[in-house]
């Protein structure tokens, strides 16, 4: 399977130009990183005599088959690469890895450019001659909405003011998208990065939210400010230093207080930016860790009319509707990404944990509408199988609720199918959730490999 292999190349790649910049070239830890680069690089060619990697409108293509999820998981990676003028990539094998330092190199800043077995833009090809995805439209959607969530993310820190014109075309889109291919969509918030968490986190909060806003039938405006609000929920954490965020430990009592700011200065820089009818979206971004039953953060009092000197903290039914959809998607979507203090849980445990929480810290009404749209296997799961095979849950909504949709991606002997085998699974014959550590069973692979089953237009 082409998808693990490139993920490798890409990790192992940014592994030398980190090393670079820390050890240097001659270190054994980065001379290592350019062995991994030519070691991955020649698992992609296998027995043929070369590979090509095209780059194109933050796309990448092996051989011309577009690789879309994982051209979304290393989307920022793959931007650096456009900005060196990188248009191609060919391996010729064996692929040495002084050639592969060369390469780490030039992406790091360097002038020259490598040679031998790695050679840059040596045969680009046009759009014309690629082959583009069913699910293309979609992917260009996520990747602009990260790109709007960088350049916000850059004004948040610079302090100059959040210009919100781009993400508002970004989540147009995405809702677009979201109507137009609502399982290709619930699939795509499979791929997460720990490298961009926030920024990837936000987008697919942004896709799970609408999908429940449709369900709850909301209106195509009232769809379009809960997609900007889910989308910009998390923009306060932007300020909040990354040591602190990805600390594996107990907080100090002052970066809890730091964290726990977020919200309000989410919320404020919406408001400076946000035109009218947008307004919503500071309020979610103000009160989606606030809790149901009011014991979140921040504490929202409101006036108690029973006794006129009270003010006691805000209710959860008192919650604006899209902060209580954006709570569930959030939580969601956070519980099934891999943290540094943390391991992701499978989607049917993160199901579970909703459930745990429905009337404290979520919404019942809001929580049951996400399973109903989610299903107990939701898309994405993967599953182990009776026989042995492993499938991924691709649909389980509707009439399907109950017999689930899924892709087979791996035989009864272990072996991993080059084409997907979409079948109506039979809950009972589910062992068990095999967890997201699973990196070789990737459920974002499948919007690329069902050419012509449930995701062809």
């Amino acid at each position: 399977m082409t998808e693990p292999a490139m993920r490798s190349l890409l990790l192992a790649i940014r592994r030398a130009t980190a090393h670079l910049r820390i050890y240097g070239p001659t270190h054994e830890v980065t001379e290592a990183a350019f062995r991994d680069i030519a070691d991955a690089a020649d698992s992609l060619i296998g027995s043929a005599a070369r590979m090509m990697i095209t780059v194109l409108d933050r796309t990448l293509y092996v051989n011309r088959a577009p690789m879309a999820g994982i051209s979304l998981e290393f989307n920022g990676m793959i931007g650096e690469m456009e900005a060196r003028g990188v248009e191609s990539i060919t391996f010729e094998a064996p692929v040495q890895a002084a050639d592969c330092g060369e390469l780490a190199r030039f992406l790091r800043g360097g002038s020259d450019r490598p040679g031998g077995s790695v050679v840059l833009n040596e045969d680009s090809w046009a759009r014309v001659d690629l082959n583009d995805s069913p699910t293309e439209g979609l992917r260009h959607a996520y990747t602009d909405s990260l790109v709007a969530l960088r350049s916000l993310g850059g004004a948040v820190k610079s302090g100059t003011g959040l210009e919100l014109a781009h993400a508002s075309r970004a989540v147009r889109s995405l809702l677009e998208q979201v109507v137009a291919q609502p399982e290709a969509a619930l699939l795509l918030t499979t791929i997460k990065s720990h490298h961009e968490y926030t920024f990837y986190h936000s987008v697919n909060t942004a896709i799970l939210a609408i999908a429940l806003g449709r369900l709850v039938g909301l209106d195509h405006d009232d769809l379009f400010v809960l997609g900007v609000g889910a989308l910009l929920h998390d923009i306060g954490k932007i300020g909040v230093s990354a040591s602190i965020l990805e600390h594996p430990g107990r907080l100090r009592p002052e970066d809890w207080a730091e964290i726990k700011l977020h919200p309000q200065i989410g919320a404020e820089a919406i408001l400076a930016a946000a035109g009218h009818g947008i307004e919503p979206a500071a309020v979610v971004a103000y009160e989606h860790h606030a809790g149901f039953d009011g014991g979140g953060y921040p504490t929202i009092p409101h006036h108690d009319h029973t006794a006129p000197e009270r003010h006691v903290a805000k209710s959860g039914a008192s919650l604006h509707l899209f902060s209580r959809l954006v709570a569930v998607a959030d939580t969601y979507d956070a519980v099934t990404t891999r943290r540094s203090y943390r391991r992701a849980e499978t989607p049917n445990r993160a199901v579970h944990l909703l459930l745990k929480g429905a009337g404290r810290s979520h919404d019942p009404d809001a929580v049951h509408a996400f399973i109903s749209m989610m299903g107990v296997h939701p898309p994405g799961s993967r599953l182990l199988l009776d026989d042995g095979r492993i499938a991924v849950a691709i649909q389980s909504t509707g009439d399907s609720a109950s017999r689930p949709i899924a892709a087979v991606v791996v035989d009864a002997d272990g072996n991993t199918l080059a084409q997907p085998v979409l079948i109506q699974l039979d809950p009972r014959r589910i062992v068990d959730q095999i967890p997201p550590l699973h990196q070789s069973i990737d459920p974002s692979y499948l919007l690329e490999r069902l050419r012509g089953g449930i995701f062809a237009a």
